[in-house]
């Protein structure tokens, strides 16, 4: 049947070709403008503990934003404020790039975004154009005429419109379409996103030694005695006792986890000493040495029967003997641990042994002793350093006495590497260094707090002392002769283990076990170098450091080399990422964390040249018209400003060779609150805006007509 209205009545078959001339992307925005009001109304309020932050706008405006710092880059939600807006003009909340001066912020996430899903953007007025009155948010109005806001905003990293990962962003306010090119709403709030690897550390200088506490073992069932270390394995072993049970526990140093089940003892130990390459551990159980083989579990008791009570073990795994300290005999042993014989006959001493270990290096054992020495007045004592041969079990060389003080000589060390050893001297509250060789004491290191057992790291060169009248040990310097640090570890601290390869130290104090470890901050061992790349083409950075533990590495961002921002989710040694123009000048440098302190490299600039253009193809010619004409309103300029009024020609919508002044949209469609590559022009979605309503107004006229 033919048509039989008048020419150019509105049909269905009209309003639906003008509605798609307009949705090409007008009504992309309003769509995502409704629907992210809907979505932000029900949003839960950010949380308490965020840094909130705020700035001043050039006409007096206040903006203020709950959380600016450590924003997770995957989205979060913001409570933002604002004061003293004029209500006359609309304006537009969004996140966007941080603009240089003068300029509009630009681009701002949002997208194409048809359900308001990411919520990330306002358009905040009192007096919209008709096609806008269900879509914006109104300015509450106060006392003095000034309109204000709370709204809900979802700030995250980065979406198709723009990338706040490599560029500062900020919580921005901004004119609307209507008052396109004014900068009098522009209000800028900064924010911040966490890196991948967490906030990092205090900034601290490189190299900074700081000693941390790991953990405290606090064995169930008892406490513990006697500790040993097997580095290579990552394993601890502990004597516990709880009076009427003694047990051996196995921890892996890595973690603190019990390995195992405990082995039960039949007495309790007083002494242990580890042989790790043989993976045996000896223990003392009173009178009598018993093994326990660290790769079966097996305990085997009596392997030597002694004439008293072992209170002191050392092991010399290089030469397969062990040490043994015995009373009342006031003697040293040696065993063969081969086949458990002793070597040469026990060496007695006048005064009970008090400290006892072994120079690998020199197949040697080095016991101490006190004791009074009655034949001066006022009365002073006897403090002694003897070496004993590991091969024949005999005294060798001259005693070397340390002093005249009481409880003088106690707990000993040795470093084989340069044959030095270490004696507490306990009354005094110094520590002898001794040159071994030699045979003469070469310095004291004051210590305080009567230090009794003794460790030593060759590696660092740190002597770890245990203060036996503080809840401390004291880690020694000795290449500065001073002490670094007091490590807490509680009450009675008396007996140490250390594991030379993490450089960890294992503390026996108060019935409990704690584990400290010497941690070293970041140093710079590559720095990032400045590059220079084609738009669209990959940026590299990369960075190395070192310390203890090895550090993580982070990214920071700067766009002026001043206000510097962590680049979110971006971990590990190399920075890599598609470099687009924006990047241009932007500045990038590592952040190289541990426990101790961070480190941030020097920066690396970044220069991105424009990519080489294509020619465009001609243009198509126009397609001859179909169907009776269309009296078309005017329409919107194509290649120039927007102007309001008029039904926008096919195709004009993000028009080409023309200025977006918006910036809150690129070309080929999107929200209002979107720029960059892929999203519409904020002059032209203004245009397509006004479009739509002169469109829907032409419609409803012709429907009446």
């Amino acid at each position: 049947m033919p048509d039989t209205r008048p020419t150019g009545a509105a049909g269905p078959g009209r309003v639906r070709r003008l509605i798609r001339r307009c949705a090409a992307g007008a009504v992309a925005a309003p769509l995502l403008l409704f629907a992210a009001a809907a979505s932000a109304a029900s949003a839960p309020a950010a949380s308490p503990a965020a840094s909130p932050g705020e700035a001043t706008g050039p006409t007096g405006q206040k903006l203020t934003v709950s959380a600016t710092q450590d924003i997770d880059p995957a989205g979060q939600k913001v409570t933002v404020t604002g004061t003293g807006y004029d209500v006359a003009k609309g304006i537009y909340l969004a996140v966007c790039h941080v603009p240089e001066p003068g300029k509009e912020p630009s681009p701002c996430l949002g997208g194409t975004d048809f359900y308001g899903a990411s919520g990330s953007s306002y358009w905040i007025s009192n007096n919209p154009p008709d096609y806008g009155r269900d879509l914006v948010k109104k300015f509450t109005v106060g006392a003095d005429g000034k309109g204000g806001f709370t709204l809900e905003l979802t700030v995250k990293a980065k979406d198709s419109s723009a990338d706040c990962t490599r560029v500062r962003c900020a919580v921005v306010t901004r004119a609307d379409h209507t008052h396109l090119a004014e900068r009098d709403q522009d209000v800028v709030v900064p924010v911040a996103f966490a890196a991948g690897g967490g906030t990092p550390t205090p900034e601290v200088p490189p190299g900074t030694v700081r000693h941390q506490t790991v953990r405290t073992l606090a064995p169930a069932g008892g406490a513990a005695q006697h500790v040993a270390v097997d580095p290579k394995a990552g394993r601890l072993y502990v004597a516990v006792d709880s009076g009427s049970a003694r047990r051996l526990v196995t921890y892996a140093t890595a973690t603190g986890e019990a390995v195992g089940a405990p082995v039960p003892l039949p007495a309790a130990v007083t002494a242990m000493a580890l042989d790790a390459g043989a993976r045996t551990l000896h223990l003392a159980l009173g009178n009598r040495i018993a093994t326990y083989d660290t790769a079966s579990g097996r305990l085997t008791d009596g392997r030597a029967e002694l004439p008293g009570n072992v209170n002191l073990l050392a092991v010399d795994p290089k030469a397969g003997r062990l040490y043994v300290a015995v009373q009342p005999t006031k003697s040293v042993a040696v065993y063969d641990t081969g086949n458990w014989r002793s070597v040469g006959a026990p060496v007695a001493y006048p005064w009970p042994v008090a400290g006892l270990a072994v120079d690998t290096a020199a197949g040697r054992g080095y016991a101490t002793y006190v004791g009074p020495n009655t034949s001066t007045s006022p009365l002073t004592f006897f403090n002694m350093l003897n070496a004993v041969d590991g091969r024949t079990g005999q005294a060798v060389g001259t005693p070397l006495s340390l002093g005249t003080t009481a409880l003088g000589s106690m707990g000993v060390t040795v470093d084989p590497t340069t044959r030095t050893g270490y004696v507490a001297n306990l009354a005094a509250g110094t520590v002898f260094s001794v040159d071994l060789a030699a045979n003469k004491v070469t310095g004291t290191l004051a210590v305080g707090a009567n230090p009794k057992a003794l460790a030593y790291d060759a590696t660092t060169r740190t002597l770890y002392a245990a203060q036996t009248t503080a809840p401390t040990v004291a880690a020694v310097d000795v290449k500065k002769g001073a002490i670094s640090e007091a490590l807490k570890v509680g009450d009675r601290p008396s007996a140490l283990a250390l594991d030379d390869r993490t450089h960890t130290l294992f503390t026996v104090a108060d019935g409990k076990v704690t584990q400290t470890q010497r941690r070293v901050s970041p140093a710079v061992t590559a720095a990032p170098k400045a590059t220079t790349v084609t738009a669209g083409k990959r940026a590299v950075f990369t960075a190395s450091g070192t310390g203890t533990p090895t550090p993580t590495v982070s990214w920071e961002v700067s766009a002026d080399g001043t206000a510097w921002q962590p680049v979110a989710g971006a971990t590990g040694r190399t920075l890599t990422f598609t470099a687009t123009q924006q990047h241009d000048g932007n500045r990038y440098r590592a952040v190289l964390s541990n426990p101790v302190g961070s480190l941030r490299t020097q920066p690396a600039a970044l220069k991105v040249t424009p990519a080489p253009t294509r020619p465009s193809p001609p243009p198509s010619p126009p397609s001859p018209p179909s169907g009776p004409p269309v009296e078309d309103p005017p329409a919107a300029t194509t290649g120039g400003t927007a102007t309001s009024g008029g039904l926008a020609p096919a195709g004009s919508v993000g028009g080409t060779g023309g200025t977006s002044s918006g910036g809150m949209g690129g070309t080929g469609g999107g929200s209002l609150a979107s720029t960059g590559s892929g999203a519409l022009p904020l002059a032209a979605t203004a245009a397509a805006l006004t479009s739509l309503g002169a469109a829907l107004l032409f419609l409803r006229r012709r429907a009446r007509g």
